[in-house]
């Protein structure tokens, strides 16, 4: 208990631990406007104009495979939906918060992260699909930040991160086991507070904080459970690496709740293997 309360007072006093794009926000606020209207989304995204450049390119790549030139944020939107845009608008903004920031953890290596930060972003976007949901874009956010205590970990407490690191290759456990044995606190656990400071939705923070044992009892749920087997499946297809190569087991309850079988699930990688080939542009956004 006491190493949990002195890493979290440490957390809560590093500084320069960044936010968000103020963008954000104001998209989040213009969108809870029924009324909000494409063309001042539009506006609020092209006050930044190195975001909406990227954007652009985003939205004109292979991972959304729109047939004609989208050429402006406004037609981007009225295309692909103010979902969608948001969804673009903070997987770009993310990436400009950590993708270059150097860290002091030598044994992890970065661009390894986020090819499975994102593989686990495209996976979960393929899972929601044969779940049926119709919030694909959010399961991809979703599986995009899910590790995203390990950033912050190894960027602002490389010490106690190499130190996890270690701990978990000796014992071969899972990373946030090891966290747990040595500090009470789990990637899990920063990564939830780091979701909660950027006033990011409660699902997120809920998928963030669970997505290693999903509650049946969430409302939650399904976004949190196809996360925690976008994770495993990505760590089977051996794509990218998140820190620790062991596979976690699947939640029993899941693999029931989910149907899978033999069949569909044959058919469930070959679409996520799809997707995360796709999604691969945004490892080139910066």
């Amino acid at each position: 208990m006491a190493n949990r309360i002195k890493l979290l007072n440490t957390l809560e006093n590093i500084t320069s631990i960044p936010t968000l794009p103020i963008v954000i926000e104001r998209i989040t606020l213009l969108l809870q406007n029924p009324k909000t209207s494409a063309e001042e989304v539009g506006k609020v995204i092209t006050t930044d104009q190195a975001l909406a450049s990227k954007v652009l390119r985003l939205v004109n790549s292979a991972f959304y495979g729109f047939p004609g030139k989208i050429s402006t944020i406004t037609h981007a939107i009225v295309i692909l939906g103010f979902s969608t845009i948001k969804s673009v608008v903070l997987t770009a903004s993310f990436f400009d918060v950590f993708h270059k920031r150097e860290s002091d953890a030598t044994t992890f290596d970065l661009e390894q992260f986020w090819l499975h930060s994102i593989a686990c972003g495209a996976a979960a976007q393929a899972i929601a699909k044969f779940l049926g949901s119709n919030d694909k874009e959010e399961y991809f956010i979703a599986g995009l930040l899910h590790d995203l205590g390990k950033l912050i970990l190894c960027q602002y407490l490389p010490n106690e991160f190499n130190l996890a690191l270690s701990n978990a290759q000796i014992k071969k456990c899972l990373f946030f086991e090891s966290e747990k044995e040595l500090f009470d606190v789990t990637h899990q656990d920063i990564g939830a507070f780091l979701v909660r400071r950027w006033n990011l939705p409660e699902h997120l923070q809920n998928t963030v904080l669970f997505h290693h044992d999903p509650n049946p009892s969430s409302k939650h749920f399904l976004m949190t459970a196809a996360v925690h087997c976008a994770d495993i499946f990505v760590r089977a297809l051996d794509i990218g690496n998140g820190g620790d190569t062991k596979i976690p087991e699947m939640s029993e309850y899941v693999w029931n709740s989910f149907g899978f079988e033999s069949a569909s699930l044959t058919g469930l990688l070959d679409a996520i293997r799809d997707e995360i080939a796709k999604a691969t542009v945004f490892l080139h956004i910066t």
